[in-house]
């Protein structure tokens, strides 16, 4: 604790010797200062480490228990210490035990069904409950225990048959204890990540570390989630399913507030289904929030062509080809655990700012094997880049940095995210993004839409109706632009056939609730037959 060092009169240890509880004593007779002193010191303890929560101050006569809440720097007085014994320390410790049927288990743990798949919405709830939190930050908390879950679940199938998992509540003394574990666990992922990705990615550290923020979790909320989960294996359960598991808890979330991070799944459906991403498109949302256009190219890609190709190839399409910019701390982390829970592919979100300079993403300039300082390295876009804000004082900083930023004082933030995603994409490429028709139609675009003929052949523009974003907070009208961008001395073609398309059925009302007739299906098969990519 800065220059001091000090140590606690009793310290209990968890099974990895990181303490989880602190017991201060002090002589019989000590004035009510002194005690009031050895209460702070006691504080001081359990300020110092993530990994205890609980901790015990007594003259022999006096006894005054404290437990540290989510900010560590808070405490609240709890009528006594957990007793040691309980019903867990009657159950054997969960390991590694491999069934002799024949089935395809790596861990021997239960993996989630269609019957099950709520098992995560349950346990945000538990979280929100337990602890009062908001439900973005309940879900932020899921996303770190899925991210701990999965690597104690990997960490313990590469130990063999008859390891013990970490990752569970029986062999522990009290909730605290259990608590503890998950925390070290936590860490010890973390450090493990940072260790071998740091090596292989630039300044993986900086954008991509986003899990070095500690969980937040009370030691009861803790408890709680592992014991509804550790009987589960993750790591097992197909990735359709967790995939619809983790939608639930993610639609929840979006209804209270995250709508701006988030496109409708018909939307992402629409731009996927007419990209057509292929294993060997690189792919890039720049502006990639929850992660969802990422996921969905994910499961096109497999849907269309797993069994078709090696499975290496596919491995390495999972774990290289699937790019994400976010500025959001939180939503990075929503986004990664949603990766991990399609299969992994996690690695490759950033937690950066998608408009600064080019130096601020050295990994992908390092995706060029031609020594080429040119960010157009992508193959695909997709993108839903947030618009309605204005940027005035920014732009000049900004102008440098993008063509139609040059002699403008303030720019729509919308603007500044078309050019970015044009400058990360291969001449020839392929883009879909989601912009305002303010933009595709009023005066004060103008400047736009002629730039962009000059970069791209525009190969659709479908107009989404009304409600497109209303349930999830966005009133702005808005359209699904599809574009080629032009190769070196490629000329502009004004005669190059583009589709213009109304939809006025996306599957769902203006509440979100579902509707029969979507027209995502037709509007894909219409953009084939009179456009394609030939």
């Amino acid at each position: 604790m800065g220059s001091a060092e000090k140590e606690a009169d009793i310290s209990l240890k968890n099974a990895t010797h990181r303490t989880f509880i602190y017991v201060e004593v002090k002589k019989r007779g000590i004035s009510s200062e002194e005690f009031a002193e050895a209460e702070r010191q006691l504080e001081t303890y359990l300020s110092s480490t993530h990994t205890a929560t609980i901790g015990m101050v007594t003259d022999g006569d006096r006894v005054r228990c404290i437990r540290k809440k989510i900010d560590p720097n808070d405490f609240e007085y709890i009528p006594d210490i957990y007793a040691h014994e309980g019903q867990q320390t009657t159950h054997s410790k969960l390991v590694r035990d491999i069934p002799s049927s024949g089935d395809q288990s790596l861990t021997g743990l239960t993996p989630i069904d269609e019957s099950y798949e709520k098992v995560l919405f349950e346990c945000h709830s538990i979280i929100r409950d337990t602890d009062g939190l908001h439900d973005d930050e309940a879900l932020d908390e899921l996303s770190k225990i899925i991210y701990v879950k999965i690597f104690d679940e990997k960490k313990t199938v590469k130990q063999g048959e008859k390891a013990e998992f970490t990752f569970q509540t029986y062999g522990s003394s009290n909730p605290s204890e259990v608590a503890s574990n998950i925390r070290v666990l936590y860490e010890e992922a973390r450090d493990k990540e940072l260790e071998i990705y740091s090596k292989r990615i630039p300044g993986y550290e900086r954008s991509r570390g986003v899990f070095k923020t500690q969980i937040k979790l009370s030691d009861a909320a803790l408890y709680n989630i592992v014991d509804e989960l550790q009987e589960y294996s993750i790591v097992d359960t197909k990735s359709d399913i967790k995939g619809r598991a983790f939608q639930k808890v993610l639609g929840s979330a979006i209804r209270a507030g995250m709508g701006q991070y988030f496109t409708p799944h018909p939307v992402v459906e629409l731009a996927v289904g007419i990209i057509e991403p292929k294993p060997t498109d690189l792919i890039l949302d720049p502006f990639c929030g929850s992660g969802h256009f990422l996921t969905a190219c994910l499961d096109s890609v497999v849907e269309n062509f797993g069994g078709k190709i090696k499975d290496v190839d596919l491995f390495e399409f999972k774990f290289f080809h699937l790019h994400g910019i976010e500025k959001s701390e939180r939503m990075v982390r929503i986004a990664m655990a949603d990766m991990l829970l399609h299969d992994d592919g996690h690695t490759n979100i950033r937690n950066l700012d998608s408009l600064l300079s080019f130096e601020n993403y050295p990994d992908i300039l390092a995706l060029r094997d031609d020594g080429n300082r040119d960010p157009a390295v992508f193959d695909v876009i997709l993108t839903n880049p947030p618009f309605g804000s204005i940027m005035r004082t920014e732009v000049k900083n900004l102008i440098g940095r993008f063509s139609l930023g040059q002699n403008r004082k303030a720019l729509p933030l919308e603007i500044l995210g078309l050019e970015r995603s044009f400058q990360f994409l291969k001449p020839g490429g392929r883009m879909a993004i989601v912009l305002p028709d303010g933009l595709l139609k009023n005066k004060n675009g103008k400047f736009v839409r002629k730039w962009v003929e000059q970069v791209a052949e525009i190969k659709a523009i479908i107009s989404l109706p009304e409600e497109a974003f209303n349930a999830f907070g966005a009133m702005v009208k808005t359209s699904l632009c599809i574009f080629r961008k032009l190769r070196a001395q490629e000329a502009p073609n004004p005669d190059s056939n583009a589709l213009l398309m109304d939809i006025e059925n996306l599957g769902y009302d203006a509440t979100g609730r579902h509707k029969t007739g979507s027209e995502i299906g037709e509007a894909i098969a219409i953009f084939n037959k009179q456009v394609g990519w030939s």
